[in-house]
């Protein structure tokens, strides 16, 4: 089945329109073949389809080159603004989630309840749960009570919640879905009309994926010394995916229309444009033309040491330069002409590399990059690093390591990493030094969020974990460096220690609500940090 994101978006609003546009008219002049209303069965594709195409796509697409993943060919122009902070209030996330996808979440759940269908209404809290989750840790204080409820009119003005009340009201809503994937009096299944293309309607992945979403969510109060409870996070973890073949995922597809395609292969702004053959070009300037040497560090050496060991997955994630063989990667905010980027050891690259075949190329070249890779939504991987991390909390040393060790092969095995490599890579990180690593808490933190920058890749979790760890060297390496040619009308060029914490509310809302939205200043949105990233 071909999934046309642009297609089904504007269907499912044209529906949503209609559902609400006016009562029951005359029975006898319904037309069968026409409906006023979509069951609950018929809106979960687009529910799934819009959290990912409309939302996640749009919640990452720039925070790939804000933490560091994707670089620039050339040093000016839209393309670079992610890479070098600077970002207005012309960011779309907030629109795409709000009028393009969670009308989707929010409709299957009332349909759900009126059809007698608990299910539908658990995946709909579940897949809102998240989208909530994607805007408050982008934004902090969001729209939640007074959003969309499926029955109400719409309030143009709504009040915002602080991000502490938004985290507790995803918590419930995650609560709330599993209690309704625990039903047995279910009228309609998940899959009856094929449309549940993530699960194939396999509720205890559905519940175990709420479970996902809680654990994550409850993880990121790590700064937060009264409400960080790892007792609760390894409860959820327990409860979450637990095997290979589980993950929530987005699977794209090939042979189709351009938009069945993963974005960061085609749409998303890769495409040669019209009588241009060489990737080389002037004429192309795609929105990340290479690897950052930050991301490629991640790849070929070990966690606290700074060891060189080449990653398995390099290969499989990423292409090496044409003209040398070698992985490398630009400097962040340098483009072409600013040559290869610190090295794992934080000595400079080679500056002479300014040709564009000294670089594996971003699009296309590998798992998170080809046609039909899968867009995740959370991982069995990603499960396993929160619980280590809880552990390592919770001074839990060998269940820690345990929890880290699976999390780490989980994700080799699902980028087709063989057995034998996997093994090798395990006992050279036991070699430097594993076991000592995680009896201090830096250094065991190292481990966990540099294998979660890699098995998370592109992913906006990871700039939450780099909030969450105030993008430190001693986690991420002294490679980890902010951006040449710097947003310096927000950022003080000379201070280091001052890094981006979150984005600035879109244009329209400023526009239509400026009492909830308040400062919307560029200096104050990008600078402040939100809820969980302060101390308490």
């Amino acid at each position: 089945m071909k999934i046309i994101n642009k297609k089904i978006t504007y269907f499912l609003l044209s529906v949503l329109l209609l559902s609400t546009s006016c009562e029951k008219y005359l029975d006898v002049n319904k037309d069968p073949n026409n409906p006023t209303k979509i069951s609950a069965a018929s809106r979960l594709v687009g529910a799934i389809t819009t959290s990912n195409g409309s939302a996640l796509w749009r919640g990452n697409r720039e925070v790939a080159g804000l933490n560091q993943y994707g670089t620039t060919k050339l040093i000016t122009g839209a393309n670079a603004s992610a890479e070098q902070w600077r970002f207005t209030a012309s960011y779309f996330l907030w629109q795409n989630a709000y009028v393009f996808t969670m009308p989707n979440c929010v409709d299957l759940i009332v349909l759900g309840q009126e059809e007698g269908s608990p299910h539908f209404v658990g995946a709909g809290k579940t897949l809102l749960a998240m989208n909530y989750g994607l805007l408050t840790d982008q934004y902090g204080a969001i729209v939640v009570d007074d959003f969309y409820d499926g029955k109400s009119q719409l309030n143009l003005t709504p009040v915002m919640q602080d991000q502490e009340t938004v985290y507790k009201r995803i918590d419930q809503l995650l609560d709330e879905a599993i209690v309704a994937f625990n039903s047995t009096s279910n009228k309609t299944a998940l899959n009856i009309n094929g449309g549940d293309i993530m699960f194939q309607g396999d509720v205890n992945k559905w519940k175990r994926f709420a479970w996902a979403l809680k654990a994550r969510y409850l993880n990121h109060l790590s700064k937060k010394s009264s409400l960080y409870n790892p007792a609760k996070i390894i409860e959820a973890s327990n409860n979450a995916f637990n095997a290979d073949g589980m993950d929530a995922e987005f699977a794209y597809l090939s042979g189709g229309l351009e938009t069945d395609q993963n974005p960061w292969f085609s749409w998303g702004g890769f495409v040669l444009p019209a009588g241009v053959t060489d990737p080389n070009s002037t004429a192309f300037n795609p929105r990340y033309f290479a690897w950052s040497q930050f991301f490629v560090n991640m790849l070929t050496s070990l966690p606290v040491t700074n060891s060189t060991y080449q990653d398995p997955r390099i290969s499989k994630i990423m292409k090496p330069a044409a003209s040398d063989g070698q992985y490398r990667g630009l400097k962040v905010g340098g483009g072409l002409v600013g040559g290869q980027g610190l090295r794992a050891n934080g000595q400079p690259g080679d500056a002479t590399k300014v040709n564009g075949n000294d670089y594996g190329r971003f699009s296309n070249s590998g798992f998170y990059t080809s046609e039909r890779s899968p867009m995740p939504f959370i991982t069995y991987s990603e499960v396993k690093l929160i619980e280590a991390e809880a552990k390592l909390r919770s001074n839990d040393v060998n269940g820690a390591i345990s929890a880290y060790t699976e999390g780490v092969k989980a994700n080799m095995r699902k980028l087709g990493v063989t057995s034998t490599d996997i093994n090798n890579y395990i006992a050279a990180l036991e070699a430097d030094g594993l076991a000592t690593h995680f009896t201090n808490r830096t250094n065991g933190l190292s481990h966990i969020m540099r294998q979660k920058y890699i098995s998370l890749c592109l992913n906006p979790e990871t700039w939450v974990d780099m909030r969450r760890s105030d993008f430190s060297q001693a986690i991420y390496g002294s490679s980890l460096v902010r951006p040449l040619n710097l947003n310096t009308v927000v950022f003080d060029a000379n201070n280091s220690t001052q890094w981006i914490r979150g984005m600035v509310y879109e244009t329209n809302e400023q526009t239509r609500n400026p009492a909830a939205v308040g400062d919307n200043s560029e200096k104050f949105r990008l600078l402040t940090p939100l809820w969980w990233d302060k101390a308490q």
